[in-house]
């Protein structure tokens, strides 16, 4: 079955070609795209970055694919083939482009693939690095054959899960050989090659270039990494940066001059890796610039994973509701533990109150980071860590401010989390981990749906109950008869009054479906306007 996405061009006046040529276009998820040979060529010659990622440039004469934003020159049309996705390009024989870097452009969303169980099995072999042996363990993990994963591959992405593996085990050696100092050998094991000399073979037949040879190309930056990471205009830096500021913990994030810094813990293979990153945005570039302490290169492409899942680089911003600010997104976050931590704390008290309560949390249980910043200097507690504090956890938590019930909360989600018995990614299928969030004493209907929408990053939250989503929606909703449901015409109890309200919000939050965590973001905005 296949998706057709569509998209309605506004044009500038600066764009050299004609807006009615482009007053509809429509883009076929899988296989064959539904644009002409022409209007992908006037994309290419507009560079126009609202196509980015959604189809690739073959070159016939070069024999490389490059990103509809590429600065070379444009191609002649006769030697230019569109694919839309690298995996294809790849698979017909292209390289990619060394200028444009296929690897780093914008990727796509759950929403954005044909079917759901699709988009969660591409984020499954992003968790576990492309791997050798996945399709085998991604059928048990989803209860289906390997057969069933192929023809779904096929079908929806136009090539087969090994070729799609592949391009990308390749495409992040690529960018590790680009953006690091990191040894051959240690990137031919990262990205699940056995040997170095399958690696060399690999890369070598793939892009004719060695390793070594791309390397001489690269980065020489020995202290930071710097990344490039592109998006699709428009997008609303200052709806995204004045979310995180007045969110961020003292120590652990830093919200300065439109740049966003924060420390970071990953871990990878029983290993725990702990530095800093700085996102800066470059608006007129549609990018940004993603700085990354060398501490963590080891595991660069997983911070660039949370980095595009926590400013929700990924959206086609088209396909959002119309009704919907210009430029919104959904702001993610870096670590579940910390967002459910952040989470709970929030129940029922002001933003503010929450922060205050968090930034006690880490002065108490934080470990210190060395950053090149005094503001930055320290990191969250993890699950593991909270979990392993033996005494009762009221007394250690109360005396910072946290009740009873919200510290055995906190624990109760450090010990599912520490377990593996609950896991906020992108992998998991959203109703199954909201349903054992709500099965921990203390998480009710907001807190789990709240972190389904920020610790998931999953489009179609709506926690009705907010207290902020009702304030902004109050206003403007109506009862049965039409009356304005603040008026309380009827004379209706407070009890009766909230049922009503969650009624009538739950229908007015129907059309924006599925996308219904744009709208609760939107709506707290309003507020702050």
């Amino acid at each position: 079955m296949k998706d057709k996405l569509s998209y309605k061009l506004l044009m500038s006046e600066n764009e050299k070609f004609s807006s009615n040529i482009y007053d509809m276009i429509s883009l076929e998820r899988g296989g064959v795209m539904n644009l002409t040979h022409e209007q992908c060529y006037k994309v290419i010659q507009a560079r126009d970055a609202r196509f980015d990622g959604l189809f690739f440039t073959a070159v016939k004469t070069t024999g490389i694919y490059c990103r509809p934003i590429c600065k070379v020159p444009v191609p002649k049309t006769e030697n230019c083939t569109f694919y839309d996705s690298a995996e294809i390009a790849e698979a017909k024989g292209y390289r990619p482009c060394l200028r444009c870097r296929p690897e780093l452009a914008p990727g796509f969303s759950e929403f954005e693939q044909s079917t759901e169980l699709i988009g969660m099995m591409m984020h499954y072999f992003e968790k576990h690095r492309y791997k050798p042996g996945l399709i085998g363990e991604c059928a048990d993990y989803f209860g289906i054959t390997s057969r069933h994963i192929s023809r779904l591959f096929k079908d929806n992405i136009g090539v087969s899960p090994q070729n799609f593996i592949m391009t990308k085990r390749l495409l992040m050696a690529k960018g590790l050989l680009t953006d690091t100092q990191l040894p051959i050998t240690d990137i031919a094991l990262i990205v699940g090659f056995g040997s170095v000399s399958r690696f060399n073979a690999a890369f070598k037949k793939h892009y004719q270039l060695t390793p070594t040879n791309l390397r001489k190309k690269g980065s020489k930056n020995m202290d930071t990494i710097k990344v490039k990471l592109s998006y699709r205009p428009p997008y609303n830096w200052k709806i995204m940066m004045d979310f995180f500021k007045m969110r961020q913990i003292p120590g652990v994030e830093w919200v300065v001059d439109n740049r966003y810094r924060r420390t970071l813990r990953i871990q990878s293979d029983d290993v725990i890796y702990s530095g800093w990153i700085e996102v800066n945005p470059v608006s007129e570039e549609h990018l940004v610039v993603l700085s990354v302490s060398k501490s963590l290169e080891k595991v660069l492409f997983e911070v660039i994973k949370r980095v595009r899942r926590a400013f929700d680089l990924d959206l086609i911003p088209d396909q959002l509701p119309t009704e919907l600010p210009k430029g919104i997104r959904l702001p993610g976050c870096f670590d579940s533990f910390e967002m459910g931590t952040r989470a709970i704390l929030g129940q029922q008290i002001t933003v503010k109150a929450a922060h205050t309560i968090a930034t006690r949390l880490v002065k108490l249980l934080g470990t210190t980071i060395e950053t090149p910043w005094i503001e930055l200097n320290a990191h969250f507690p993890s699950a593991e860590e909270l979990y392993a504090i033996k005494e009762p956890i009221d007394g250690v938590l109360g005396p910072i401010g946290i009740i009873k019930n919200r510290s055995f909360s906190i624990y109760a989600l450090a010990e599912a989390m520490a377990d593996g018995d609950l896991t906020l990614s992108s992998d998991k299928n959203p109703n199954d981990q909201k349903s054992k969030l709500l099965s921990l004493k203390g998480i009710g209907p907001w807190t789990a749906e709240y972190l389904t929408m920020r610790g998931m990053s999953w489009p179609d939250a709506f926690p009705v109950s907010d207290i902020g989503v009702k304030h902004a929606l109050t206003p403007s909703l109506q009862d049965d008869e039409g009356d304005l449901l603040l008026q309380n015409k009827n004379g209706l109890s407070k009890y009766k009054l909230n049922k009503l309200y969650e009624i009538a919000a739950n229908d007015y939050a129907e059309k924006f479906k599925p996308w219904r965590s744009y709208l609760t973001i939107a709506l707290w905005y309003s507020l702050s306007e």
